[in-house]
């Protein structure tokens, strides 16, 4: 099946970033009655914030300035989608195979996965169920190889289902350095249109949940975790009413912080 490689002589660009909104991290936004000097509970989760990005930096494994590449070929009638990309500057380039059918509503839907490694006939991995769904029109139901968790090596995700508005849902596989293997994260699938923001070293999540609301959540990786550290929520009760509310990770619970207006 990788044998297909060799003979592809032009691979497409993958459209990565498909449906996600802005690149920008969320805006740090005072609360409305905190005190604007040092000292005041927002400057101290401030602070405490910036040294834990410190320390997760300081935890990097791999090559955190790689910036992988990778693509995608059209399949030819059934036959798998065929993508190649480098996880690190320091390991063999990487062929996967996504086996995929098309459904009763049109979506294509990719169940196997082989990873081999270039100049490799077998695979060295096979995700057998990667619960992948997505409209035809999606390049390769959204293949990408991005460092997701910052430890320096990319990881592989796929579209898990594409959904009304912004909030999209991925399947994601971490990079194993140690276990050389692709391994699933269910916390992380649980988070709608993730970015991810190496300078910080965070997850921005911006979600709606209705015409009425909807806002920014911003994780922090722990132990293997995801964990939410920051939201702001925005409501509205007319065209020009809005209500920005603040909560923040304090203790181990997440806390209302403050509100202000709507930026």
């Amino acid at each position: 099946m990788f044998e297909l490689f060799r003979r592809c002589s032009l691979l497409l660009p993958l459209m990565a970033g498909l449906v996600l909104a802005e690149n920008a991290p969320a805006a740090n936004v005072l609360a409305e009655g905190d005190a604007s000097g040092a000292g005041s509970p927002m400057d101290e989760v401030a602070i405490e914030a910036a040294a834990g990005a410190d320390a997760r930096r300081d935890n990097v494994r791999g090559d955190e300035t790689f910036q992988a590449t990778y693509a995608c070929a059209d399949p030819s009638g059934n036959a798998p989608i065929l993508c190649k990309g480098r996880i690190s500057q320091l390991l063999p380039e990487l062929l996967f195979s996504l086996s995929w059918h098309m459904d009763e509503f049109g979506d294509r839907v990719v169940g196997k996965v082989e990873i081999a490694r270039e100049g490799e006939a077998e695979p060295f991995q096979i995700i057998e169920d990667a619960g992948s769904r997505a409209a035809e029109a999606i390049p390769a139901n959204g293949f990408e190889l991005i460092d997701m968790n910052f430890d320096g090596y990319h990881d592989l995700r796929l579209i898990a289902e594409g959904t009304a508005g912004p909030n999209v849902l991925y399947r994601n596989w971490l990079w194993l350095q140690d276990q050389q293997r692709f391994a699933a994260n269910a916390a992380l699938d649980e988070i709608v249109s993730p970015e991810f923001d190496p300078d910080t070293q965070e997850i921005v999540s911006r979600w709606r949940s209705s015409a009425a609301e909807g806002g920014v959540d911003i994780y922090a990786w722990e132990e293997g975790v995801p964990v939410l550290i920051h939201r702001e929520t925005d409501r509205y009760a007319g065209p020009s009413d809005c209500t920005r509310i603040f909560y923040d990770r304090i203790d181990g619970e997440l806390l209302e912080t403050g509100t202000g207006a709507c930026g």
